[in-house]
């Protein structure tokens, strides 16, 4: 009867319930003896739906890099020439890296991408209108270990980038040598990224109304600054982007992104230690840094490679007006970059105390 099929249903659910708990209290006794503390062993599904989008997104760089070798170096026959000639294709054929055309909506708008937000999640704060017959640079702070607030609020739709921001195509920009990591290459492509530089963010800016691009300022140096509570940005002698921008006559548009410092715990690296000299002489090497973090696990919280559940709000403020001058002199960039930080600046005043209530260091600029 249908009585008797609902009771053996509860008394179902209540041995799992008790052997979960179970589970629960071994994990946490071996945990306390390891010095490690361990999921739950019942976790929502929404939650691992999450887990899993954000181990899928972080892994397709190495996995990249892991199958462009296999396919290069371990096989033969008909594979092995396909690989060659896509190897052929990406080098010295696709325009993509420095065009940014192979923008996809359809792929920025995977739901997969939303899982991958609500992890964190990430919130994406609009504070003004952006007209879209004019182009713009917008410059995100601070980088953090990878930059993830970046790319999921202007490089998917998963915060309602176009929605708040109708006829803005913006193009994230990226390291080159991203495009240069087989398969990994497509899925920032599709994302509409293209490579850092002044031929990309001409190419871009030149090529239509609302034909945008975002720039981590900061870049790999202020990566090495990405300690938790922490807002150090290396800004003071960045300022190609706002020549480029001068060049264009594309408004500048600074975004401060609250909480991205947050998401991993990184070797104390202060600067003239040992590990830091280290650090820039490898970065002066090979174009990019490499600091020492660590984060959680899958199961577990302590430690691993995972980014922890803590949040981002990215803050995009009013762009700054800025005219065409096709030979900007260092007067004209100075002037414009000082406006720059001032707005920058005015960013972190108002949504400090409600964003990063448990700073440790302010707002601070370096070289």
């Amino acid at each position: 009867t249908q009585s008797t099929w609902g009771a053996s249903r509860r008394r179902k659910r209540m041995v799992k319930q008790k052997i979960t708990e179970k589970a629960d209290l071994i994990l946490q006794d071996i945990g306390r003896a390891i010095g490690v503390k361990f999921a739950p062993v019942n976790i929502p599904f929404p939650r691992r739906r999450q887990t899993l989008a954000v181990m899928i997104l972080f892994a397709l760089q190495p996995l990249g890099v892991l199958l462009g070798l296999y396919l290069l170096f371990f096989c033969r026959g008909l594979l092995w020439y396909l690989f060659v000639l896509y190897l052929g294709w990406m080098f010295f054929i696709d325009t993509a890296p420095k065009r940014g055309h192979r923008y996809s909506p359809t792929y920025r708008g995977l739901r997969l991408w939303k899982w991958f937000r609500d992890y964190f999640p990430i919130h994406l704060i609009k504070t003004t209108d952006l007209e879209p017959s004019q182009n713009y640079v917008f410059g995100y702070h601070p980088h953090g270990i990878i930059g993830t607030g970046a790319v999921v609020n202007f490089c998917t739709d998963a915060t309602n980038f176009c929605g708040l921001f109708p006829g803005i195509k913006l193009h994230g920009l990226t390291l080159a040598s991203n495009f240069m990591i087989p398969f990994f290459r497509e899925h920032i492509a599709l994302l509409g990224m293209a490579d850092a530089s002044k031929e990309t963010c001409d190419n871009i800016l030149s090529s239509g109304a609302g034909q945008s691009i975002l720039l981590v300022v900061g870049g790999a140096a202020e990566a090495l600054n990405a300690h938790p509570g922490t807002y150090t940005l290396t800004l003071k002698n960045r300022k190609g982007f706002v020549k480029i921008a001068l060049r264009n006559g594309a408004h500048l548009v600074p975004v401060f992104s609250f909480g991205e410092n947050d998401l991993f715990e990184q070797v104390s690296n202060d600067k003239n230690t040992f590990l830091r000299r280290v650090q820039h002489k490898l970065q002066k090497i090979m174009g990019f840094s490499i600091p020492l973090f660590r984060g959680r696990g899958v199961f577990n919280y302590t430690f691993g490679l995972m980014p922890f559940r803590r949040p981002i709000h990215s803050v995009v403020g009013k762009p700054i007006i800025v005219p065409k001058i096709p030979s900007p002199t260092n007067e004209d960039i100075d002037k414009y970059h000082n406006m720059y930080i001032e707005a920058l600046h005015g960013i972190w005043e108002e949504y400090k105390d409600k964003h990063a209530p448990n700073r440790v260091k302010s707002f601070t600029l370096e070289d």
